[in-house]
């Protein structure tokens, strides 16, 4: 079986992009997420800005800078679902300014949770919620440069 495949086993090259995601996961995301009582991110944050000083570096890595990274992650994973719902022929609206307090107790979250946005999903109407709906022309929005 394997002259047949050769270098192109399909089940070899998903075992070794396997064994990657498993290093990359269960070794390297674990190291750089850790902090002993803040030192061991005080140390790494050195690290990195020295690293910095030679080539480009990814250097959010303190435990204070996690509500950033989680908060970044959730604004991209909103923006896949809104264009996946666009896909299939519905609107979505992301809304700021919601009562994440009483959303929290609705959905029964604990209190140290944090909603990163609330995300409206539906069909539109053409008469609009507060009257009839307008878009700005795409000429005037978007600028090749």
């Amino acid at each position: 079986m394997d002259s047949v495949f050769g270098k192109n086993n399909p089940k070899a090259e998903q075992s070794s992009r396997e064994k990657v995601a498993r290093n990359y996961y269960g070794k390297i995301i674990p190291f750089a997420y850790a902090d002993f009582f803040g030192i061991f991110g005080w140390l790494k944050y050195i690290m990195i800005l020295i690293t910095g000083i030679f080539r480009p570096i990814y250097r959010e890595v303190r435990q204070k800078d996690m509500r950033i990274v989680v908060h970044k992650t959730c604004g991209l994973a909103a923006q896949n679902f809104m264009t996946s719902m666009a896909a299939i022929n519905y609107d979505t609206c992301p809304m700021e300014g919601s009562d994440t307090w009483r959303v929290k107790r609705v959905l029964g979250l604990p209190i140290g949770a944090e909603i990163n946005m609330i995300v409206s999903c539906g069909i539109r109407t053409e008469k609009g919620v507060y009257g009839e709906r307008f878009r700005i022309p795409f000429e005037q929005v978007y600028k090749e440069v």
